[in-house]
C-alpha cells in the first residue's frame, strides 16, 4: 500500500521512482561495482529504494541501521548485533546460507549465537569489523551469492567509531570479492566528508551514485490521488491541493498525511501538528550535539524569512546582546547546510521542519 508507513519492499508499493530503481538494480546486478551512495533528503525514499531493489533480486543483504546517532563502540556492536540478528531471522528458510553464517560467526571470537540472536561483544575481546566482513566474504563465496551489506543514514556513524567502521569498510573493498557496500545518507555535506575527505579511510574509493528526490506537483497529487483510491476513500481536490502545497514533495510527509487521514480520518492541521512534533525531536537532537546556543536562534530567525546577511547577523546580535564575528554566522550556516536543513539559498529543505524552527 502507497501508505504503509514502513519502509516499502515492494516494486509494486513504490510510486514513481522507476529511474532510480532500474539504475540501483544495474549497479547491484554489475559484478564490478563495490560500493554505491544513495544520497537523498530525508523522507525522500532511500531506504524503501534500497530494500525494494533488494528485495525484488532476493540478494541477501545485512541491514545496518544507524538513523540513532553512534558515538560509542557498545552502541556501535549492539546495532551490529540487531542487524546480524534480523539477517537469521530473515533467511532463516535459506538452510544452507545460514548455517554457513552461523558457523563462520561462532568461530569468530566475542560473538555469541543463540537460536537467531546474535551477540557481540563490545570489550577487549570484541570481534574486529574485518574478521566479521572477512568471513561473510567467505561465505558467500562458498554458496555462490554475493552478500551486501547495507549501512543506512552512513554519515550519523562520526568520530572514533566512524573511523573504525569506515577503516573496515576501506579494507573489504580492497581486498574482498564478494561483498557489495551500500551506503545511505540524507545528511549529504557529512556524507561527501566520508568520500571526499583525504583523511578519510574511504577516500578514494571509487564509487556508483544513485539520488531520490522530491516529487513534483503533479507526482504528489498523483501519489496521493491513488493512495486514498487504494483504500476506498474520497478526499476533496482542494484539501490534496493544499496538502501539496504544503508538504512540498516530500513523499515521507506525504506517505504520513495519508495514512493518518485513511487510518484515523482525521483533519489536516492535527496532521501536521504531530508532523511539527516529530520533527521537533529530530531539531532539537541536533542542537543538543552542538555546542552553541546560536544554532536555535539562527533555524528559527531563518524559518520566520530572515535571510539576508547583514539582517540575519544584526538579529543575531541583538539576541546575543554583543558584536559577533562574521565567521561566527558564517560557521553555523555552513554547519546546517552539511546537515541538508537548508540550503544554498538559505531555504529549509523540509517545510515541516522550517514549520519547527518557527517555535524553536
Amino acid at each position: 500500500m502507497l501508505f504503509d508507513v514502513k519502509p516499502k519492499v515492494r516494486k509494486a508499493d513504490l510510486f514513481d521512482f522507476d529511474e532510480e530503481f532500474n539504475r540501483l538494480f544495474r549497479l547491484i546486478t554489475n559484478s564490478l561495482t563495490r560500493l554505491i551512495i544513495v544520497r537523498g533528503l530525508r523522507r525522500t525514499g532511500k531506504t524503501s529504494l534500497i530494500l525494494t531493489v533488494l528485495n525484488e533480486l532476493g540478494v541477501p543483504y545485512v541491514f545496518i541501521d544507524v538513523r540513532e546517532v553512534v558515538r560509542s563502540r557498545r552502541g556501535l556492536y549492539e546495532v551490529l548485533s540487531r542487524a546480524l540478528s534480523d539477517f537469521l531471522r530473515r533467511y532463516s528458510l535459506r538452510r544452507a546460507l545460514i548455517d554457513s553464517v552461523v558457523k563462520a560467526l561462532s568461530s569468530v571470537r566475542g560473538v555469541g549465537i543463540h537460536g537467531f540472536e546474535v551477540v557481540l561483544n563490545w570489550g577487549r575481546d570484541r570481534p574486529l569489523l574485518s574478521e566479521l566482513f572477512r568471513e561473510f566474504d567467505r561465505v558467500s563465496g562458498d554458496v555462490g551469492v554475493r552478500l551486501v551489506i547495507v549501512i543506512d543514514e552512513a554519515q550519523r556513524l562520526s568520530g572514533p567509531v566512524g573511523v573504525e567502521v569506515w577503516n573496515a569498510v576501506a579494507h573489504a573493498y580492497d581486498f574482498l570479492n564478494n561483498l557489495l557496500f551500500i551506503l545511505s545518507g540524507s545528511e549529504m555535506g557529512v556524507l561527501g566528508s566520508i568520500l571526499s575527505n583525504p583523511e578519510s579511510p574511504l577516500f578514494g574509493r571509487a564509487y556508483a551514485e544513485v539520488t531520490t528526490r522530491k516529487l513534483n506537483r503533479d507526482e504528489s497529487l498523483e501519489f496521493l490521488r491513488r493512495g486514498f483510491s487504494e483504500v476506498g476513500i474520497e478526499v476533496d481536490e482542494g484539501e490534496l491541493e493544499g496538502v501539496v502545497d504544503g508538504l512540498d514533495g516530500v513523499i515521507g510527509w506525504l506517505t504520513y498525511y495519508g495514512y493518518s487521514r485513511s487510518v484515523g480520518g482525521r483533519d489536516l492541521d492535527s496532521i501536521i501538528s504531530d508532523a511539527v512534533g516529530m520533527a521537533r525531536q529530530e531539531l532539537e537532537n541536533f542542537i543538543r550535539l552542538r555546542a552553541s546556543r546560536r544554532y536555535r536562534v539562527v533555524l528559527r530567525l531563518l524559518a520566520l524569512d530572515v535571510r539576508e546577511w547583514g539582517l540575519l547577523k544584526r538579529r543575531l546580535e541583538d539576541y546575543e546582546g554583543s558584536r559577533i564575528s562574521d565567521r561566527v554566522l558564517h560557521d553555523i550556516l555552513t554547519t546546517l547546510k552539511r546537515h541538508s536543513i537548508i540550503d544554498e539559498n538559505l531555504e529549509f529543505t523540509d517545510p515541516v521542519i522550517r514549520e519547527t524552527a518557527r517555535e524553536l
